[in-house]
């Protein structure tokens, strides 16, 4: 009776742990780093909130809310190359934040943009409502 040889298929499991081993970490980063976009992105959208929340009063200014957007990013943290733009008009309020979140994966753009927008607060007398 002769016996099969599997002398081809020796070394077969080291091949296959050499291949999937990076795949499986690349998988593992590209998740991670959407976990940090999505921080990121959260973190926008509430600093773009302070800024519209801290221009809409009525004494408010466009420089109060580009102040409470960054005072509220400076403890948050997570984003870089931070502008922050606010824009108070006669009836509402816009602000925007850009940024860049942090970046685990080079080589992809993980930009991130928040907007906001409000109605401006503002005194009407009573017999003018």
């Amino acid at each position: 009776m002769r016996r099969l040889s599997l002398r081809s298929e020796r070394g077969m499991t080291t091949v296959q742990v050499a291949i999937i081993i990076p795949a499986f970490l690349l998988w593992l980063m590209l998740i991670v780093q959407f976990g940090l976009w999505w921080h990121a992105k959260q973190v926008a959208n509430a600093a773009a909130a302070e800024a519209v929340d801290a221009a809409q009063t009525p004494t408010g200014t466009e420089a109060q809310g580009v102040d409470a957007a960054r005072s509220f990013l400076d403890e948050a943290g997570n984003l870089r190359h931070v502008t922050v733009i606010v824009d108070r008009g006669a009836d509402t309020v816009r602000a925007e934040v850009k940024g860049e979140a942090p970046q685990l994966v080079p080589g992809f753009d993980w930009g991130v943009t928040a907007q906001s927008e409000a109605p401006r607060e503002r005194y009407i007398p009573e017999s003018g409502r």
